[in-house]
């Protein structure tokens, strides 16, 4: 019966072994060969014999359904990572110990029959997923003795762990997501102007230039239309009808066309100024916010091909170091980087501006942007998700635990836990959307965010004294050389008889009454 068991085992190695070494050039990026291979190491487990709960020694009767661990207990080294595994230091023994992680070994607890003895497997370096595998066996000799069970945590299956120990299916599936730091919002003096692009904004001045100089052609005196709105003069008429094109547009109408020809030309501009006007008022609104500016970075894709002049902040201890060492050897990539003892110390570094963007997994940065980060819009995540993975328990390669295990697994997943769970801890699909960002959140709007209104109404104004100026200036000059007396009653000067005289034309126009 042993040799028959050491022989199954070797068979069974050997196909795991493959299907691993065929996954090696994807770096974990696909887990059908596990997958195929827990299948095949389950059909073999039921033809076993019975085992001892010994630590570290195989319990190759236990399937999932059919036997159980009666009641053993199984340590598990476990990796500080939230939101998968969080210690409270006020607790002592398991009570210690939650999170999603945790809370997916309790419910595997019920379906085996098992009890578990959490602890930390390296106080030094607790977020490092590399010290939990050592203690399973990971890089030890065939036989040594072994402190550990399980190791759990955030644990990547990744083809070369799968060389040194065995790992149940994979409860939860992710990838890496790139964290940037929020660009600063800075007001926009032009934001009035937004809600048009600068085309439109184009073709409205060129439509009031037109209509201004056909007002100017049909009901300027310069063309012989002698009852006009319009001031006297070439030069003053053209721009007064161009400001009464203008004000079609601000509402403030004080003219009004006297012949046919002007009045159809009206009708159709103020049609045209009422469509402008409300789409402008329509949009207004959400533009007069201070925006913020975009990230430079938008994906990892940005970060690879800058070939170095993005800046990286990654934890040591962890997977990361394999996937940068992969992307350079077979991608040709060159990446600048600043190892960091916790992922933590990686986002306060980008935080800090001490380097461009780090990386981590995704429901890692999930629940810390949700619930850890005292200033949800200080940092943001920027691109998909790459670098697909899953996470595992591993066993040492002399346990063939991992079975039951990956049929329990399968299970909770059936039953909807998993989903539940991830619910739980607000990660994945299910998880709610991160606070919105914004420096204005009362709905009001501030005095930086009308500053550049403010501004061009200034210049206006600015523009409307200095007219004002030079116009008294050229008045005075002209009274000043004008002969005094005449139709004017003591000095009324050219102003004055140029009106006496246009009075006269108009009541010589006027029909005369009809006496009875």
């Amino acid at each position: 019966v042993s040799e028959r068991r050491d022989r199954g085992r070797g068979g069974v190695t050997g196909v795991v072994r493959g299907l691993q070494a065929g996954r090696e050039a994807k770096m974990a990026r696909d887990h059908s060969g596990l997958a195929l291979a827990a299948l095949l190491c389950a059909l073999w487990a039921g033809s076993g014999v019975r085992g001892q709960p010994v630590l570290g020694a195989p319990l190759t009767n236990v399937t999932h359904g059919k036997f159980s661990f009666n009641d053993a207990t199984h340590r598990v080294a476990l990796q500080v990572i939230t939101p998968f595994v969080m210690e409270d230091t006020t607790k002592t023994g398991n009570e210690a110990f939650s999170g999603y992680t945790v809370d997916l070994l309790k419910a595997l607890a019920s379906e085996l029959d098992v009890e578990f003895e959490f602890f930390v497997a390296n106080e030094a370096e607790r977020e490092s997923s590399q010290k939990p595998l050592e203690l399973v066996g990971a890089g030890r000799a065939l036989g040594d003795p072994l402190e550990a069970h399980i190791a759990a945590g955030a644990i990547h299956i990744t083809a070369s762990r799968s060389k040194t120990v065995n790992f149940a299916l994979p409860y939860y599936f992710l990838g890496y997501t790139l964290v940037v730091k929020v660009p600063p919002s800075v007001p926009n003096p032009l934001t009035f102007l937004l809600p048009f692009h600068e085309l439109l904004w184009a073709g409205i001045i060129i439509e009031m230039l037109v209509v201004g100089i056909v007002f100017y052609a049909m009901e300027s005196p310069a063309f012989g239309q002698e009852e006009s709105d319009l001031v006297e003069g070439s030069f003053t008429g053209f721009f007064d009808a161009f400001y009464w094109s203008i004000s079609a547009l601000t509402c403030t109408l004080d003219k009004a066309p006297r012949t046919w020809g002007g009045k159809v030309v009206m009708l159709g501009h103020g049609w045209f100024m009422l469509i402008i006007i409300s789409a402008y008022t329509a949009n207004l609104a959400s533009f007069l916010t201070v925006t913020a500016q975009a990230p430079t970075i938008q994906s990892f894709q940005d970060v690879a091909d800058s070939k170095g002049g993005y800046t990286l902040a990654l934890p040591k201890g962890q997977s990361h170091e394999q996937f940068i060492k992969f992307e350079e050897g077979h991608y040709g990539y060159k990446f600048s980087v600043v190892w960091k003892d916790t992922w933590e110390q990686c986002m306060d570094a980008v935080r800090s501006g001490e380097v461009d963007a780090t990386f981590e997994d995704t429901p890692v940065v999930e629940y810390y942007l949700s619930n850890t980060i005292d200033d949800p819009c200080a940092l943001t995540t920027v691109g998909s998700a790459f670098s697909p993975v899953g996470y595992g328990l591993a066993f040492s390669t002399s346990n063939t635990d991992f079975i039951p295990y990956s049929q329990a697994i399968v299970h909770l997943q059936e039953l909807g836990e998993l989903t539940k769970l991830a619910k739980r801890y607000n990660i994945g699909p299910a998880a709610a959307a991160p606070p919105a960002c914004g420096t204005n959140s009362s709905g009001s709007f501030y005095i930086e965010e009308m500053w550049g209104l403010i501004a061009m109404t200034a210049v206006f104004v600015g523009l409307g004294i200095a007219t004002a100026l030079i116009e008294r200036f050229y008045k005075t000059k002209d009274a000043a050389v004008a002969p005094s007396g005449g139709g004017g009653g003591g000095g009324g000067g050219r102003k004055g008889c140029e009106g006496v005289v246009k009075e006269a034309k108009r009541a010589v126009a006027a029909p005369l009454p009809v006496i009875e």
